[in-house]
């Protein structure tokens, strides 16, 4: 099994909140205490409707566990295509495409997503 920073590309922050089903992780971050950043993936043998599947569940588990948050960000390299359409999978909305300086120092073209509390 894959740990939770192998799926996730890196380690994750101390103050993170991780979710996980099986190969399949999701770290939620506070932005402020009604919006949060989340970043979810998959081990690569769990692709597709599974992964969809799994990360529908880490979110509403997310969502009972944290009453107070209200919206839900979601970043991601532009050219990242399949990432962007699992956001749009899971009903997030796009609103911005920008050139964002990313922690490593780096800018990068970021699409950016929000979820709305259900």
């Amino acid at each position: 099994m894959m740990t939770d920073a192998e799926i996730l590309g890196a380690q994750p922050p101390s103050h993170a909140v991780i979710y996980r089903d099986g190969d399949a992780v999701g770290m939620l971050l506070p932005i402020t205490p009604s919006v949060w950043e989340v970043h979810c993936g998959a081990a690569p043998a769990m692709r597709g409707k599974a992964s969809l599947a799994a990360f529908r569940r880490l979110l509403s588990e997310f969502w009972s566990d944290h009453p107070e948050v209200q919206e839900l960000i979601g970043v991601m390299k532009s050219e990242h295509r399949s990432a962007r359409l699992n956001a749009l999978r899971l009903g997030f909305k796009h609103f911005l495409t920008h050139d964002i300086k990313w922690p490593d120092g780096v800018y990068r073209i970021t699409a950016c997503y929000r979820l709305e509390k259900p």
